[in-house]
């Protein structure tokens, strides 16, 4: 109810703020179906942010549980870092070996898919404790190899950590996300921080604010979890809460991460988001990058699993 009552109200507002103009400025306001259609709009407007407010503020509070502080001692928890790349290998062996320095880490695996260039060779070369090709093309099927080869062996208190290889992000980071992950199962990165944020990078004037309200209308549907970026690729999750998570992710195109979230929020598991470095990346982008067109692609399966969720 929410999410529509928002809908309605993102639909509706610019149109009526035209109307407005039209009423005001080129006279209008003579034509009787004009007066209708600028009342049904004023109505619709109103209404729905009227309905947002009753269903966040009222019926949220009374029908929606409300649970208790969670806090998990990982002191001994083992950490995982899967690190997926495609044609990286100018980037990989660094980011491999960046990661693999933290202390905090005890193992670092790459997860290639299909490349064309010799990223396998350069994960090897790094040190990287294991080097596995994924053969299922897409930037989704890469990821969940990822999570399925991090995740194997340990117990359900240790702790996968998810990252592109392409040194956009900074394994220092990973101190962040042990910190916050004693409090819930999922914590996500958010690339959003422009104190953390290279200048050249692709969340610029377009990607960075369009994505924000992606996120906030994911808030909005998870009412109680803050979100700021949909298309983060680095984030934290303990063992135990991937394993029930599993079998619900089945999207293996570049709208992953969202995916993921969504079926996290879904099942009702404890998911936060902190401020991570973000950096321009090494090589030509094979995800989104600074495509507008392919953007926008992205951003509408991101809408799909929204309004299916």
């Amino acid at each position: 109810m929410a999410l529509y009552s928002l809908t309605v109200f993102m639909l509706s507002c610019p149109l009526t703020i035209l109307a407005a103009y039209l009423w005001l400025f080129a006279s209008w306001a003579q034509y009787s179906w004009f007066l209708v259609l600028y009342h049904t709009l004023v109505a619709f407007t109103l209404s729905s942010i009227l309905a947002l407010f009753f269903v966040l503020f009222i019926l949220y509070r009374f029908f929606v549980p409300q649970r208790e502080f969670h806090y998990l001692n990982l002191a001994n928890a083992k950490v995982h870092v899967c690190l997926t790349a495609y044609n990286d290998e100018i980037c990989i062996g660094d980011a491999a070996r960046e990661f693999k320095s933290n202390p905090l880490v005890n193992k670092v695996i790459v997860v290639e898919n299909n490349s064309k260039d010799n990223t396998y060779q350069a994960a090897v070369k790094s040190g990287a404790d294991a080097v596995i090709t994924e053969t299922v093309k897409g930037y989704g099927a890469c990821c969940m190899r990822a999570l399925a080869e991090g995740a194997e062996g340990l117990d359900d208190d240790d702790i996968v950590i998810l990252c592109e290889g392409d040194m956009t992000f900074s394994g220092n980071d990973i101190n962040k996300f042990i910190a916050y992950i004693e409090n819930c199962d999922l914590v996500l990165g958010t690339r959003t921080t422009q104190e953390l944020r290279a200048m050249r990078t692709q969340m610029d004037w377009l990607i960075n604010p369009a994505n924000q309200v992606v996120a906030k209308m994911i808030q909005i549907r998870f009412w109680g979890t803050r979100l700021t970026d949909v298309g983060c690729t680095y984030r934290a999750i303990r063992v135990g809460a991937y394993r029930r998570l599993a079998s619900r992710l089945k999207v293996r195109g570049n709208h992953f991460s969202p995916h993921m979230f969504i079926e996290a929020l879904k099942m009702r598991m404890r998911v936060i988001e902190i401020p991570v470095v973000f950096q321009a990346r090494a090589g030509e982008s094979k995800g989104v990058g600074s495509n507008k067109i392919k953007a926008a692609r992205v951003a509408i399966r991101m809408l799909k699993l929204l309004y299916a969720a």
